[in-house]
């Protein structure tokens, strides 16, 4: 009698549902790379987080056979969450404008007479 002894995760997934199940576990991971890849790309290189969860659950009875149940879950990454910044204004709503933040003066500095002006200052 030989020893055919499984050695390997890959060996032990090709039992369940009689092998069919260990390619579907194989191209599951290999999307969750790649949605991971485009994931990074698409949101501008950052880095992305997913998840790939194998469980398997072992029974076994007094003569020493073992049934195993598998399962997989994948996580792919979140896209990040819109953000945006604002301020109160006194009566209560929003402004894309800090109302305490002094605004600068925009002039002309194109070639000719340029003139230096104080803010505040008066103007004769």
């Amino acid at each position: 009698m030989q020893n055919h002894e499984l050695r390997g995760i890959d060996q032990i997934l090709t039992l369940a549902d009689n092998g069919a199940y260990q390619p579907v576990v194989l191209a599951d991971l290999g999307q969750l790379v790649l949605d991971m890849k485009d994931f990074s790309l698409a949101f501008g290189g950052v880095k992305a987080k997913g998840k790939f969860k194998l469980e398997i659950d072992l029974t076994i009875d007094r003569f020493g056979q073992i049934d195993l149940e598998a399962r997989h879950s994948v996580t792919v990454p979140k896209p990040p969450k819109a953000k945006g910044t604002a301020w109160t204004t006194d009566e209560g709503g929003l402004t894309p404008a800090n109302p305490n933040q002094m605004r600068m003066e925009i002039r002309d500095v194109s070639p000719g007479s340029r003139e230096f002006r104080v803010p505040g200052a008066n103007q004769d």
